[in-house]
């Protein structure tokens, strides 16, 4: 093979590996799909980047669920209801703030708080 055909076979090849990783129902080695995740908030970051956080996420998504009387309000701490809030928004966005919060496999919902996962 000439020089031109190795790197178009490169080319191609690496597009096909691009594609797949931003392909939603690929799956890992360990057949989890890639949209398996849920954004949490790091333990030990900074409350008042939380609130902020909270506030900004809470003028663009439904954060009833963190409400009084809402089915995730308690824990009534900034961490909890930033958690709710920073996944709320990753799951609509597909970003999660890397500052304040952390991407996990681990479903965090519980008991009847059911933070909003991806679509099935």
């Amino acid at each position: 093979m000439d020089k031109t055909s190795i790197s178009l076979f490169l080319v191609i090849c690496l597009s096909v590996v691009v594609a797949d990783a931003y392909d939603e129902n690929s799956r890992s080695s360990i057949g989890q799909k890639i949209s398996d995740y849920w954004c949490i908030a790091k333990p030990g970051a900074p409350v008042d980047q939380l609130q902020q956080f909270i506030d900004f996420a809470c003028s663009k998504i439904d954060c009833g669920p963190i409400q009084p009387g809402g089915a995730c309000f308690n824990p009534n701490t900034v961490q909890a209801h930033a958690s709710y809030a920073l996944n709320s928004y990753f799951q609509s966005t597909a970003a999660c703030k890397w500052q304040i919060g952390d991407v996990t496999s681990v479903n965090p919902s519980y008991g009847n708080c059911k933070y909003p996962g991806p679509p099935n």
